[in-house]
């Protein structure tokens, strides 16, 4: 009898804390199947380090750096030379914008290779901290948030998923058909996402509309305003690694990124305006469309910011690169701001637009169904 009570007790334990350990297991393997693709690679830990050279150096532009040589002694634990040790060098620069300093205890990823004489630096292996934060994301969505949680991670899987194989498509066809794709991504990634949210209900389909006209049209207005003005002033060669068509890229990169600032709101008016209705079920259809007004301007203002902050964060290395470099300061922004700031105004546009399709449909739709 005494084991049959703790036998309940132990079934009625892991029942309380079944998605703690479903988060913990999830997180377990996701490390397993990453680290296992490291099983015949070189990966060493670094043992000892030590500064064998120092020089300044000026460019042209009066900017200063400093080049510093490491002697770096490494114990491999991982690879077909697993516990052997060895010493190399590495040159880094004191900026480290393009190179690496290295430190005691730090792991780094080695040339392929079979003899010890062979190997040379690739990188550093920083993947440590990505499972602290990974196991911190994941007990959060599903210790926390349980079912909604554990939604929300596979919308996130799915999308990942839907992304790849985006890259993998476009690549093959050569981006010729990149914005075809993404837009064709943007409807299943839209249905998909909303339908693991919100399930098989109205708020699906209104949240769904919603985004997929409130981002085509936003995309469209903004085609025919760049069609109108034969896009002075926008720099499509100045996209990142010059990858062509630019054109075609820039809309893809837009359509994108315009999909996420719409779909935010549109779910969130959606799920304002069912829950208003859920408490008061009298309310009128009129009164349901002014709510949902209400509710999307109050997230307009905030939307926008971050989508403009997110901008200036990516912007400022850049801008500070040319201005060291001799630039003036309308050069600069002229050729880093142009391709940003136009992606921000349609997203921007596509906010604003959801705001009215998505109160107009869901009071329509939800309370039609009420």
């Amino acid at each position: 009898m005494y084991f049959t009570k703790l036998e309940v007790l132990f079934v009625a334990q892991l029942k309380k804390h079944a998605w703690f350990l479903g988060a913990i297991g999830l997180w377990l393997i996701i490390i397993i199947f990453v680290q296992w693709s490291y099983r015949n690679q070189n990966i060493a830990v670094v043992q000892q380090v030590q500064t064998v050279q120092k020089r300044t150096i000026t460019s042209e532009y009066q900017n200063q750096d400093t080049q510093i040589t490491q002697r770096l002694k490494l114990k491999l634990v991982k690879g077909p030379l697993k516990q052997q040790q060895v010493q190399l060098s590495n040159t880094y620069y004191q900026s480290q914008a393009d190179s690496n300093q290295y430190h005691r205890y730090d792991y780094v990823i080695l040339s392929p290779g079979r003899h010890v004489q062979h190997l040379t630096l690739l990188n550093p292996k920083r993947d440590n901290i990505v499972w602290l934060l990974l196991a911190i994301v994941i007990l959060s969505l599903l210790g926390l948030l349980k079912n909604h949680g554990a939604r929300a991670l596979l919308s996130a899987v799915v999308n990942c998923s839907l992304f790849a194989g985006l890259l993998l498509l476009a690549t093959y066809w050569q981006n010729q058909h990149i914005l075809f794709l993404t837009i064709i991504l943007t409807i299943v990634a839209t249905l998909l996402t909303l339908g693991i949210i919100f399930g098989y209900s109205r708020q699906t389909i209104i949240a769904s509309s919603a985004t997929i006209l409130s981002t085509f049209l936003a995309l469209g207005v903004s085609v025919l305003v760049l069609l109108g003005t034969h896009s002075q002033g926008i720099h499509y060669e100045t996209l990142a690694y010059g990858i062509q068509p630019f054109q075609m890229i820039f809309l893809a990169e837009t359509l994108l990124g315009v999909l996420g600032a719409c779909m935010d709101e549109t779910t969130d008016i959606t799920a304002s305006v069912y829950q208003l209705l859920q408490e008061q079920p009298t309310i009128t259809q009129q009164q349901l469309f002014t709510s949902g007004l209400t509710v999307g301007r109050e997230i307009i203002g905030p939307l926008i910011n971050i989508l403009f902050y997110l901008f200036l964060a990516e912007l400022i290395p850049l801008v500070v690169l040319y201005l060291r470099n001799g630039n003036t300061l309308n050069f600069a922004l002229s050729r880093t701001m142009t391709l940003e700031y136009t992606q921000t105004v349609i997203s921007a546009l596509g906010i604003v637009l959801a705001v009215p399709i998505t109160a107009f449909l869901a009071a329509k739709l939800l309370r039609g169904e009420a």
